[in-house]
């Protein structure tokens, strides 16, 4: 009972954590900070009545516990892991149950165990947070297939291979062999985002490879997915909410924002509130955020949450769904990341599930971009054109 019980505990701590080695955070009363998790684990997470599910997962969540309650220095700082387009996450239970073995059989090992306990304690660390996220995102496994068609990978390989190799049609035309199959797996790839018919797509590319003109399938389907896939990662939706704002004569305009007190801590809400307004001011443009008593069809609503979700519901842009298992600068940085939906913004992050190979992907665009709305690693920010876009679209002056 008392293993249990300790799971449990973790499991609810640790699934908290978000945002880029662990360390004791004064300003939550002592509680663990992670800066580890540069992904955003928190967003969207399925609410669920147990920590563990899979028997995979509820072994590594015990072993996780115990090796906390023998070696906890060893979890005192834990590096940093960033998961991009080049090496995505990629979480299935055949994969789990490998890596658990092999960890089983290395604590096994009492030499390899006082040589490499650090190391051992950083893979079991990032297999205990990746088996949680599995189990958060099942319940919605088919919500996220259908999120396979924004996968960005074929498109940012392709630029990446143009980068370094001629591109030019009568190059891409001509080619043959290994790079030949890589063009066409990519633009096959990219084609099936807007037709999921593998089918038509390989057709496609047949008819032009047999006239050589690969080259001109190649520009349609970049053009076509920089415009409606990736670019449209980085800019406001076509729904977004506008607000008041105001310009005064040193041309620095102020987008003024209510926030429902709703029984929180007045303290603390401004506290959080502050640091938001902070992440959303710079230079010309300033988020002001005022706390309010009553509702109106302007007021944002803040609801908090037991578990690990945080989210803004895509019907209503006026609410956030706030998880309080969170240590206060955690939850600062996500409240601050969630403001971004309630101005507009979509994630620029990539998560979907895989269905014929079980797989729950999930990469950020970059290790080294820093936004906000991309990540909550360390040194995260708001991007100039995020607040330029909000100025001239999002604004309604009196």
């Amino acid at each position: 009972m008392r293993i249990a019980l300790k799971t449990i505990f973790l499991g609810m701590l640790l699934l908290a954590l978000a945002a880029c080695g662990r360390k004791v955070n004064p300003e939550a009363g002592g509680a663990f900070e992670s800066d580890s998790l540069s992904y955003l684990q928190l967003e969207n997470q399925c609410a669920r009545n147990q920590i563990v599910q899979e028997p995979v997962t509820r072994e590594i969540a015990y072993m996780y516990a115990d090796f906390q309650a023998r070696f906890p220095m060893a979890f005192f700082s834990i590096p940093e892991r960033f998961y991009d387009y080049k090496i995505p996450l990629i979480i299935n239970a055949d994969d789990m149950e490998k890596k658990l073995a092999q960890l089983k059989a290395k604590a096994l090992d009492e030499a390899m165990l006082s040589k490499n306990l650090s190391g051992l304690a950083i893979d079991l660390f990032y297999l205990y947070q990746h088996s949680m996220r599995y189990e958060g995102q099942k319940c919605q496994f088919g919500m996220l297939m259908k999120k396979q068609f924004n996968d960005t990978r074929p498109y940012l390989e392709m630029k990446d291979y143009c980068r370094e190799k001629d591109c030019s049609p009568k190059i891409i035309d001509a080619l043959t062999g290994s790079q030949a199959q890589f063009v066409q797996e990519r633009v096959v790839k990219m084609c099936r985002s807007f037709d999921p018919s593998n089918t038509n797509c390989q057709a496609q590319y047949n008819v032009q490879s047999k006239n050589r003109k690969v080259s001109t399938l190649l520009s349609h389907y970049q053009k076509r997915f920089e415009k409606e896939r990736y670019d449209k990662l980085f800019v406001l939706r076509d729904s977004h909410l506008k607000f008041q704002c105001e310009q005064n004569e040193a041309q620095v305009v102020t987008m003024n924002l209510k926030v429902l007190s709703n029984g929180w801590d007045t303290e603390k809400l401004g506290r959080m509130l502050s640091y938001v307004s902070q992440m959303w001011t710079r230079g010309s443009f300033k988020l002001a955020i005022e706390i309010v008593e009553e509702k109106g069809s302007d007021v944002i609503e803040i609801i908090p949450t037991n578990g690990g979700i945080s989210y803004v519901p895509d019907e209503d842009n006026t609410q956030v769904y706030l998880s309080q298992s969170l240590d206060a600068i955690t939850q600062k940085k996500v409240l601050a990341h969630e403001f971004g939906h309630v101005l507009g913004f979509p994630d620029c992050y990539t998560e979907f599930y895989d269905g014929q190979k079980s797989d729950l992907v999930y990469y950020e665009i970059s290790a080294e971009d820093t936004n906000i709305m991309c990540s909550l690693k360390s040194g995260v920010s708001v991007p100039d054109n995020y607040l330029q876009m909000l100025r001239e679209k999002s604004c309604v002056f009196n």
